[in-house]
């Protein structure tokens, strides 16, 4: 294999074009490893932690367009750049007579009823464009990553003098006004108003309530940045107060990681004065903690749906804890004495945090890439240690690609490989639909899938696939359909990524000998 690279001067590239090329590029036949992107300082570090470096890589200025490939020879590596600029000019804008102009200015001048501006530029170019949004009069919603804190921080004070909603870095779900942008799910319209700093949990909670009839009045994503020092829980803080003005949001739910200590108190503080009820999930934050700001306390994503559903006088069925147990006993049969670990591979971070919540309790210590202790923190993020949850969406599996929520097949190998060592007894899996995602988030891995379970039962065992998928009924994916796949296969599915982990978990305490087992 030989490192290949290729400069295009001045040759200006959107980043969702950017990452669908260079998944494109890094499935074909005889390519190790492969990027696109701009010679900005953040990609130069990109390419130097792929193994990529090259003097044209360095010397290439932000504005030109990078390409390095690790391929088998020059002939693969000239069909990786066909397919790269193939794939780019696939999403690029159609030429549809539709106005396009150069800077922020010129369109507000010509659309002066616009509201938001989207950011989806290179992270060192993002606060100069925010402050021109701002200095407009628009929110911003910044879709895209590697912007400094310091950065980040500056932005949320221009848009809180200006008394504008900064929604972002790293925001990919939005609803405005029954509008949504970017990712996420497409859901009704309905009395609850979230604010989250976590994507897959905000679009969890609406998609949830849209099962059981009811919907959102807004959907604001503050970035996972936001809660974080220095920035300091800004746009939580300004989203409570939007959403407390917003004469469509009867209740507002709360959804978060574990903030910082010091933003806790600003977030719980700001809740008890809040004029409209509150339901707060603040993931690894103390029930009292969060009900002595007067906050109805929830446990895990699904209960943010149950509580504030039970505000409205309404339900949400989901698989009982009988069901669940019921399912453990059949799928623990036929397992070889040497299948005892769990193995979560998950495309949305705030699931894999969810999921070792959930089997903490049941099985013990979990490790991670991103683990809930430190002294849980994988050697090798590439190979499994004991019971194991891995984020597939971490910078260190994504840097050139395209995020698993948009590309689920860059989880291929890591299902064959759990398939392939025969401690392996539960492999835990979620999906996660998107507005610019995969069209068929099953199909990209199910071959995997089918392939795991066979090599288990080769051996004498039986590999227990657990999966949850993540969308409404009004997605194109359509739900329903990629439910059938999974249960096609042999795949337990489950009603919510937080149930699926439930559901391994109580199969790991029923091969252990636990109660009932």
């Amino acid at each position: 294999m030989k490192l290949f690279v290729e400069v295009h001067p001045g040759d200006y590239r959107d980043s969702i074009q950017l990452l669908f090329a260079s998944g494109a590029m890094s499935e074909m036949e005889g390519v190790q490893k492969a990027s696109i992107a701009m010679g900005t300082g953040a990609s130069k570090t990109m390419f130097r932690l792929m193994g990529m470096n090259d003097p044209a890589i360095e010397q290439a200025g932000p504005s030109d367009l990078v390409i390095a490939v690790i391929a088998a020879d020059e002939e693969v590596f000239r069909k990786a750049v066909a397919k790269g600029f193939a794939e780019m000019d696939s999403i690029a804008p159609a030429d549809d007579g539709k106005p396009v102009y150069a800077t922020i200015q010129e369109a507000v001048a010509a659309r002066p009823d616009a509201r938001v501006c989207v950011l989806s530029i290179p992270g060192e170019f993002v606060k100069a464009e925010a402050v021109h949004a701002l200095n407009q009069g628009l929110h911003v919603v910044i879709f895209s990553s590697h912007v400094s804190p310091e950065d980040e921080l500056e932005i949320k004070l221009k848009a809180k003098e200006k008394g504008l909603l900064c929604m972002g870095p790293d925001c990919g779900v939005v609803n405005l006004n029954g509008t949504a942008f970017l990712l996420g799910s497409i859901t009704r319209r309905g009395p609850f108003g979230l604010c989250g700093a976590t994507g897959v949990g905000i679009q969890h909670v609406g998609a949830l309530l849209q099962a059981a009839g009811s919907g959102v009045s807004q959907i604001l994503g503050t970035g996972g940045g936001d809660l974080k020092l220095p920035v300091g829980g800004i746009t939580m803080l300004m989203g409570i107060d939007a959403l407390e003005a917003d004469p469509e949001t009867q209740s507002i739910l709360l959804v978060s990681r574990k903030p910082a200590d010091e933003v806790l108190q600003s977030i719980l503080s700001r809740i008890s004065q809040c004029r409209k009820p509150v339901v707060a999930c603040l993931m690894g934050c103390e029930r009292a903690m969060v009900e002595s700001s007067g906050a109805v306390y929830a446990e895990n994503l699904d209960d943010v749906a149950v509580q504030a559903l039970r505000l409205i006088g309404k339900t949400l069925p989901l698989q009982s804890d009988e069901e669940l147990r019921a399912l453990a006993a059949e799928a623990a049969q036929g397992m070889s004495p040497k299948q005892k670990y769990v193995r979560g591979l998950f495309t949305g971070g705030t699931y894999c945090d969810e999921a070792m919540r959930a089997l903490a309790p049941l099985i013990g210590d979990v490790h991670s890439n991103c683990p809930l202790k430190p002294e849980l923190l994988l050697k090798d993020s590439l190979h499994s240690e004991f019971h194991t949850c891995l984020d597939c969406g971490e910078d260190e599996f994504t840097l050139g690609k395209p995020h698993p929520t948009m590309e689920p097949s860059i989880r291929k190998p890591f299902v064959l490989a759990e398939g392939r060592d025969e401690e392996t007894a539960v492999l835990l899996l979620d999906f996660i639909f998107a507005v610019a995602g995969a069209v068929d988030p099953v199909g990209a891995v199910i071959d995997e899938i089918r392939d795991a379970m066979r090599t288990a039962r080769l051996r004498g065992g039986r590999l227990a696939v657990v999966a949850s998928v993540c969308g409404t009924d009004a997605d194109f994916q359509n739900l329903d359909e990629q439910k059938r796949k999974l249960r096609d296969a042999g795949v337990y599915v489950c009603d919510t990524n937080y149930r699926a982990a439930l559901l391994a978990g109580e199969i790991i305490r029923r091969r252990n000998g636990g109660e009932n087992a």
